[in-house]
């Protein structure tokens, strides 16, 4: 499943083990901090399914986007 590449340029696919910055995940809506709390977001993949993706988070950053996670599980 593709990264939201025109935020964080550089990795196009996410992959379970791999540390990603928040914004690569989360397309920037009002509720990215309960997202990031929740430690899930739903992505979409290429067909438009949507697709679960667990994380963890590795370095909070003051600015919520530039947040590290680690993908836990992909779903």
């Amino acid at each position: 499943m593709k990264t939201l590449d025109y935020i964080y340029g550089g990795v196009e696919e996410i992959e379970v083990g791999n540390k990603y910055y928040f914004g690569q995940l989360c397309e920037g809506d009002a509720d990215a901090e309960e997202l990031l709390e929740s430690g899930a977001i739903a992505v979409y993949g290429d067909d438009g399914e949507e697709i679960v993706c667990d994380f963890e988070i590795i370095e909070n950053n003051k600015d919520i986007f530039d947040t590290i996670v680690k993908v836990t599980d992909i779903r």
